[in-house]
């Protein structure tokens, strides 16, 4: 007989391979392989540039894909623990909380892809992630503009560079009347 009230009893569950939380990242990370596999199928018929894409995908997402994998076994202990989204969350601990949190990160979403919409990826998203950085991981100023600058190398040198993708034409620039400058890259041909 345990002699903790239960209100202080530490949440512990028997979580089953066929419970929501390990079966629908088992049936996702499924999706994500059947995708590779695809990717892996199709590469012999697509022209030379088109290949850049899937290639860099593959090559970048693969050692993502393994530790996911990896860590889903783990995960199964934490949540026969009681805690939630690999971050600690108990569950039962506090529902406002969870749903504040919930909000939050519904909100962040949207205001990602509002920000791509109204002013365009090479904007938006070093502005989003630098903002995520400043309000939730509390990063110090120069880590931030670090890893924004990272971020906008990333879409200037892979994407546009590279890949030379054509990107949609955002709604501001549309607005103001000036072509999308990231779709006038002054490299016709890359490669």
């Amino acid at each position: 007989m345990s002699t903790e009230p239960e209100e202080l009893a530490p949440t512990h569950r028997v979580i089953s391979w066929r419970s929501p939380e390990i079966l629908g990242e088992v049936i996702l990370l499924s999706v994500v392989l059947l995708l590779a596999i695809t990717y892996l199928l199709e590469l012999p018929g697509l022209k030379p540039a088109g290949r850049y894409l899937p290639i860099i995908t593959l090559i970048f997402a693969a050692p993502f894909w393994l530790i996911r994998v990896r860590s889903l076994f783990d995960r199964k202990k934490a949540l026969q623990a009681g805690a939630i989204m690999d971050l600690g969350f108990r569950f039962g601990g506090d529902a406002v909380a969870e749903k504040r949190r919930a909000i939050r990160f519904i909100a962040s979403v949207a205001a990602l892809f509002l920000g791509v919409w109204v002013f365009g990826f090479h904007l938006a998203l070093p502005i989003w992630v630098m903002t995520y950085l400043f309000l939730f991981a509390k990063a110090k100023p120069i880590v931030i503009l670090i890893i924004g600058i990272a971020f906008e190398g990333l879409l200037l040198g892979v994407h546009d560079f590279i890949i030379d993708v054509p990107w949609p034409e955002p709604l501001f620039w549309r607005l103001i009347g000036v072509e999308y400058l990231f779709n006038n890259w002054p490299i016709n041909d890359t490669f």
